[in-house]
């Protein structure tokens, strides 16, 4: 599974090859498309386990767990960190967007497994307008996807950014500076 992400990552579903795959993985060639049965349902499942990864380490939080802004923020930290951590998912989402989602529509894993994540925020987000310290109304799925966004944005497009306005995004200094920043902004959006 290792060798296949790091092969769709580095060169997106056109330009990945069974042979390297099997030659980065030891894997013998035939054995891989006889249990896959071809390059593109390899990649079908190495977009699910990337997701399904992110959604069980996401359930390890325990958000639900915490105060309201514990859990929120905890949230955001986690995926802050996770796409950090993790380029490779930035690759392969950034490369199943170009194909405009085609594979990862045909998963029948990703919405079950995202079903969860929307149950926890929701719960947290009524707790918190029911403690007078989240204002009222707030989407769970608009908030994730708002939590997502400020947690990959600046690492998909870093080079371009960094080169535009001569910040190296790369830079740890950089990035705490940013996780700040975002908190911040999450603090007032959810406030009252």
């Amino acid at each position: 599974m290792q060798a296949a992400i790091a092969e769709f990552a580095e060169r997106g579903l056109s330009g990945a090859r069974i042979d390297s795959i099997a030659q980065r993985s030891g894997a013998n060639m035939r054995m891989l498309y006889h249990y896959y049965g071809s390059k593109e349902n390899l990649y079908l499942v190495v977009l699910d386990h990337v997701y399904e990864e992110l959604r069980l380490k996401e359930q390890e939080l325990k958000i639900t767990d915490l105060e309201p802004f514990a859990g929120m923020l905890s949230l955001f930290d986690f995926t802050f960190s996770h796409f950090d951590a993790h380029p490779e998912v930035i690759s392969l989402w950034t490369g199943e967007n170009l194909q405009k989602g085609a594979y990862l529509s045909q998963s029948l894993r990703a919405a079950t497994i995202s079903s969860p994540l929307l149950t926890a925020i929701e719960d947290i987000l009524r707790r918190g307008e029911k403690a007078k310290v989240f204002r009222r109304g707030i989407d769970p799925l608009q908030l994730y996807i708002t939590m997502v966004a400020l947690s990959y944005f600046h690492l998909s497009n870093a080079y371009t950014l960094s080169a535009i306005f001569r910040k190296d995004l790369h830079d740890e200094a950089w990035k705490t500076e940013r996780r700040k920043h975002v908190h911040d902004v999450m603090k007032a959006y959810l406030k009252p």
